[in-house]
């Protein structure tokens, strides 16, 4: 029986397509993040990067990059999924964000249910050695009986939970230096190189703090 697991996702990549993309752009729910990405996961995550952050996608792909490249900061909707396997999973909710994913793995490591999102609301309960994240507030869900019935957890022990986390780590910097990378690198040499400067300092340089 395999164990369950988390991922760095996205969620909810519906914006419009930048001009310098000419694939053919196939729209889901949420993309996984890691060095299997695929190129379609990349474009998502262009698209979705682009689009929530307001960045003018008409200009050429030079241009586009370089009024990103200003922004001290960017917010992205996704954050951390945990997954039973494929088909059970909980996925970050509403105003939750990839750029703050790194509050979750603080969050476990002290203890405390962190920010997930909302509609549903996704929490974390510790008992013992062993975590429960639960796909809405069980309190919440206490006089909705369609949503009670609807409630469910998956369970981590505590330790492999903190592996997981730390793998989502990796799974986010082997994205950001692989697939995204080549995708962009294969497209102009420069804008390749800053774009995995910048994507170290917009997710990944908070992280031991």
């Amino acid at each position: 029986m395999s164990k369950p697991f988390t991922k760095p996702v996205i969620i909810d990549p519906y914006y419009d397509c930048p001009s310098w993309i000419d694939s053919k752009v196939i729209r889901k729910e949420y993309v996984t993040l890691s060095e299997e990405s695929k190129d379609e996961d990349v474009v998502l995550f262009l698209i979705l990067l682009f689009g929530y952050n307001n960045i003018e996608v008409k200009q050429s792909l030079e241009d586009s990059f370089n009024e990103l490249f200003n922004e001290d900061q960017v917010a992205i909707s996704g954050g951390i999924a945990f997954f039973e396997d494929q088909n059970k999973k909980i996925l970050p909710s509403c105003c939750c964000g990839l750029e703050d994913w790194n509050e979750v793995y603080h969050s476990v490591r002290s203890k405390s249910s962190p920010w997930l999102g909302h509609d549903p609301n996704p929490g974390i309960i510790y008992q013992g050695n062993y975590v429960r994240v639960w796909s809405d507030d069980p309190d919440s869900s206490k006089e909705n009986k369609e949503t009670k019935e609807k409630l469910y957890f998956i369970e981590y022990e505590y330790e492999e939970l903190l592996k997981c986390l730390d793998k989502t780590k990796e799974d986010l910097i082997n994205f950001n230096k692989g697939p995204l990378f080549k995708w962009i690198y294969s497209r102009n040499n420069e804008i390749g190189n800053k774009m995995t400067q910048k994507m170290e300092q917009w997710f990944l340089s908070d992280f031991d703090k």
